[in-house]
């Protein structure tokens, strides 16, 4: 076997312990994160999680490599039945063109005035509303939402919502 990557099954909550680890031994680590919101003691924060929690990816060489991999602080195990199973370089490829720097996935969301949409999470959660403009560079949006017969504009973080193909149903519809 050559050089291939690998996917490393994590402790919880140990990716990050696992890639420094990992890549302090020379060994390409490959660790894709997200911008998402959470709710931390009642407000809602931007925080950065893995894209695949409890996995991280690893180029080595399995003869040279695997048990100094598989048995380094933070890692549970090397995925594969009986011997690592390699990933192919082109799934590898299609996640690092929709990163950045930072290893943070850059979500595609494409949203134009009057577009309809559904909040995903928070105090808004299953609400219907209508797109109105982006309002930040740190990916702020207004939507216009239908409370109890009163229209309200909030402000959301782009990744709290999501683009609505067919006419609203349901709470809001009447925005």
């Amino acid at each position: 076997m050559s050089m291939n990557w690998y996917v490393v099954q994590t402790k919880p909550k140990k990716e990050k312990i696992a890639a420094v680890n990992i890549s302090s031994s020379s060994i390409e680590v490959f660790f894709p994160k997200m911008e998402t919101v959470a709710c931390i003691y009642g407000r809602q924060r931007m925080v950065i999680k893995s894209l695949f929690p409890g996995y991280i990816f690893a180029r080595f060489d399995p003869f040279k490599s695997y048990r100094l991999v598989n048995y380094t602080s933070g890692v549970a195990c090397v995925l594969g039945f009986n011997e690592p199973s390699p990933v192919s370089d082109e799934i590898i490829e299609v996640i690092k063109r929709r990163v950045d720097k930072n290893c943070v996935v850059q979500k595609a969301l494409h949203l134009k005035a009057r577009d309809r949409v559904r909040v995903c999470t928070g105090p808004f959660r299953d609400l219907m509303g209508i797109f109105e403009r982006w309002t930040s560079d740190e990916g702020r949006i207004r939507v216009l939402l239908n409370l109890l017969n009163y229209d309200a504009n909030v402000e959301l973080h782009y990744s709290q919502v999501e683009k609505l193909s067919g006419p609203l149903q349901g709470p809001g519809a009447n925005v």
